[in-house]
C-alpha cells in the first residue's frame, strides 16, 4: 500500500533545498593587522563575523583562526579584513572578498580618525562590499557621508564626555554575553556568546548609567529564555535595558529583559535580572 505524502512537508523540504542552493558560502578568515592591541582586533573580527552571519543569502564558515591563503583551492567566497594604524594616528580598514573562480575580487578601504568608528561602520561597510561583489554597487554619496559624520558628532549629547571616558572600554560579566564594548561618544556593542551583536546607546547622569538596546529586535538578544519563546516574543518586546552604577572597575545593577515567569499565562514576561560587569 502506497503511503500518502504530506504536501506541507514536501513544500518545506523543497524550500530548504532551494535556499541551500541559492545561499552562497563564505569562508571568514582572520584579520590581518600589525596592531599590538590584539584584544581590539579580535573584538572587531568577532563583530564583523556576527554582522556577516546576519546577512541574508550567505552561509558563513568560521575560519577566524586561519589566515587567508590565495593559493588554496575553494569553491567558496573568501573574506578577510585588514586593519592597520596610519602614520597620522588614524586607522585604515580594508575589507576583502574573493570569489572562488578568481574572476571577481572586491576590496574596500576606508580611513577612520578613531578606532571605534570602524566598529560603528561595520555593518554598512560589509553590506556595501557584498553589493559591490554582486555587481549592485551602492557607494554612499557625499551628503550621506556628511549626515553620518553629523550623527557621530551628535552622540556626544548622550552624556558628558568625561563621564563616558570613565567607562569606555571592554566589559564582561554576564554568563551568556561574550563582551560589552562601550565607546567614547555614548554608543557601543553587546556581543553575545550565541554570535549575535546588539547596538547600544549609553547615557550617564552622575553615578547612574543607562545602557539601552538600539535597532531592530532579535530573538538572540534574549538567551535567558527558551529559543522558541524568544522567537515568538522578540518582535513585540521592549528594548533591553541596563540600569547600572559605577564603583571602581565594576558596573552593577539591573537588566530589564524578557524572563521566564510561571505566573504569567504566556510563561514569559518583562522582568529584571541582577547583573555585574567588570572592566578588562
Amino acid at each position: 500500500m502506497q503511503s500518502k505524502k504530506n504536501p506541507a512537508l514536501k513544500t518545506i523540504i523543497l524550500f530548504l533545498a532551494v535556499f541551500a542552493l541559492s545561499a552562497e558560502t563564505v569562508d571568514f578568515f582572520a584579520t590581518v593587522s600589525s596592531s599590538k592591541d590584539s584584544n581590539m582586533i579580535k573584538m572587531t573580527t568577532d563583530l564583523f563575523f556576527a554582522q556577516f552571519q546576519a546577512v541574508d543569502g550567505y552561509s558563513v564558515n568560521d575560519r577566524r583562526n586561519e589566515n587567508y591563503n590565495p593559493s588554496a583551492e575553494t569553491r567558496n567566497i573568501s573574506f578577510y579584513a585588514e586593519i592597520q594604524e596610519d602614520t597620522d594616528g588614524g586607522w585604515l580598514c580594508t575589507l576583502n572578498a574573493i570569489k572562488a573562480d578568481g574572476k571577481q575580487n572586491v576590496s574596500s578601504t576606508k580611513k577612520y580618525d578613531t578606532y571605534y568608528k570602524i566598529l560603528l561602520d561595520a555593518k554598512p561597510s560589509l553590506e556595501n562590499l557584498l553589493k559591490n561583489l554582486s555587481g549592485n554597487i551602492q557607494l554612499p554619496s557625499s551628503q550621506e557621508t556628511q549626515n553620518q559624520e553629523n550623527r557621530e558628532q551628535q552622540t556626544t549629547s548622550y552624556a558628558n564626555e568625561n563621564s563616558i571616558e570613565a567607562i569606555a572600554g571592554t566589559w564582561t560579566g554576564e554568563p551568556l554575553i561574550e563582551k560589552i564594548l562601550i565607546l567614547r561618544g555614548g554608543r557601543g556593542f553587546v556581543i553575545f556568546k550565541n554570535g549575535a551583536s546588539m547596538n547600544i546607546s549609553i547615557t550617564v547622569q552622575g553615578n547612574s548609567i543607562k545602557i539601552r538596546q538600539n535597532g531592530k529586535p532579535n530573538a538572540s538578544f534574549f538567551p535567558e529564555i527558551p529559543r522558541q519563546e524568544a522567537l515568538k516574543n522578540a518582535a513585540t518586546a521592549a528594548p533591553v535595558e541596563w540600569n547600572m552604577t559605577l564603583s571602581g572597575n565594576t558596573l552593577s545593577g539591573k537588566k530589564t529583559t524578557l524572563v521566564e515567569n510561571k505566573n504569567s499565562p504566556e510563561g514569559i514576561s518583562q522582568g529584571e535580572i541582577e547583573v555585574s560587569w567588570t572592566k578588562r
